[in-house]
């Protein structure tokens, strides 16, 4: 009887400790996320940038499963010359963009709009005023990708 009471005290903490040890829900207020600071990254490579002088910044708000980050440009038109290693979803904080995949069909999305650029994405992305986005991504596709 003490082994299954025993047994049985060690499940129970065993279950205690993962509930207390629960992750939290993050909140995503989009209000905020417009205001957050984000820190200054590299501009993509100058020969895939067709127009502007393009300045980025990027915050890592979680990484766990995937990736979830805020980014933000000046006004912009990149090529997108290599295909997207990964599958992007983006939710549009302030400004637009228009992706115009190669094959010459054009999309813009506006403030409040989400989309998703699918993995082998071929095209250009054109920011034509200040934008700002938050985007998820699968960690491991991340990480190979970006480094």
């Amino acid at each position: 009887m003490k082994k299954l009471l025993s047994s049985l005290t060690v499940l129970f903490a065993a279950v205690s400790m993962q509930t207390q040890a629960a992750p939290e829900v993050l909140p995503m207020y989009p209000e905020a996320m417009k205001k957050a600071a984000l820190e200054l990254i590299p501009p993509f490579p100058e020969e895939v940038i067709l127009k502007g002088k393009q300045k980025n910044w990027m915050k890592i708000l979680h990484q766990g499963e995937v990736v979830v980050a805020l980014y933000e440009s000046t006004p912009a038109l990149i090529e997108i010359k290599e295909p997207f290693t990964y599958d992007e979803y983006v939710y549009v904080l302030e400004g637009e963009v228009t992706l115009t995949h190669i094959d010459g069909t054009a999309q813009t999305f506006k403030k409040g709009d989400n989309f998703l650029v699918p993995k082998g994405f071929l095209g250009t992305w054109d920011m034509p005023r200040h934008y700002r986005e938050l985007i998820v991504v699968e960690t491991k596709a991340w990480n190979d990708a970006e480094g």
